[in-house]
């Protein structure tokens, strides 16, 4: 039979074989650890991250198409007699440009830029009798373009954005009066401001589609007739488009 000195000893000796297993095993955990490369960064898209981990997609310059359907208002008043005064028509129609711009991210959410667009545009309206006879034909096109700021909030992929700026495009219209001298036209290009906002995502790296709302207001354009009566057009449009971009 073991006395007690020989279970006392048995004991130490098993208690210090199992701390310096234990010693060996962790320092051996910790050399593999501090061996092994550290883990890569968690990237929420497919899309590389620039500084502070602004998306990429959205810094720089790029290039796009568009399309998409246009309606608006053209308002006239012609001072003259009692049977004459405001008549309007409501031209529509379809409408496409291309697109430059280029955008700057001020930090990882919000983004500043600046775009600009030149197109053509098919936006009329039927003829119209108005007055005490007048023949009121109206179209919009066939250019037309804008140069705006952009500002949105960048939320991973999307980006969500207001934008305004100047637009332009080219008028036809005319009111033909009904004995000479009676006839109003509004025939050059005319230039406004425009407002609007949209919703862009990025599909794939250096790729992004839009859905885009503008709202173009050409204002008042003063004129006199043959007769020296005088009128004036007021025309705006309004349009929804869609369109794709692709980074450089």
């Amino acid at each position: 039979m073991l006395s007690k000195e020989h279970w006392r000893s048995g004991c130490l000796a098993l208690v210090f074989g199992f701390i310096s297993f234990s010693a060996a095993a962790l320092a051996d955990t910790k050399k593999k650890k501090e061996s092994l490369p550290p883990p890569a960064p968690a990237v929420a898209s497919w899309e590389a991250r620039g500084p502070a981990g602004t998306p990429a997609i959205w810094s720089g310059i790029y290039a796009g198409l568009s399309a998409g359907y246009g309606w608006g208002e053209s308002v006239q008043d012609y001072e003259r007699n009692d049977n004459h005064g405001l008549a309007s028509t409501s031209p529509s129609g379809a409408l496409g440009s291309v697109t430059l711009g280029y955008n700057w991210m001020l930090d990882r959410n919000i983004l500043l830029g600046a775009e600009a667009d030149l197109g053509l545009m098919d936006v009329s309206a039927d003829d119209k009798v108005v007055y005490d006879g007048h023949i009121y034909k109206t179209h919009f096109g066939p250019w037309w373009g804008t140069l705006r700021a952009r500002a949105g909030w960048v939320a991973g992929d999307t980006l969500f954005y207001g934008t305004g700026g100047v637009a332009f495009m080219s008028v036809d219209e005319i009111s033909i009066g009904n004995t000479p001298g009676e006839t109003a036209r509004n025939e050059d290009s005319r230039t406004g401001w425009v407002l609007g906002a949209g919703i862009e995502h990025a599909f794939a790296p250096g790729v992004t589609a839009k859905l885009e709302y503008l709202h173009m207001d050409f204002g008042r354009f003063n004129g006199l007739s043959d007769n020296a009566e005088s009128y004036y057009f007021d025309n705006r449009v309004d349009l929804v488009r869609t369109g794709i971009n692709f980074r450089f």
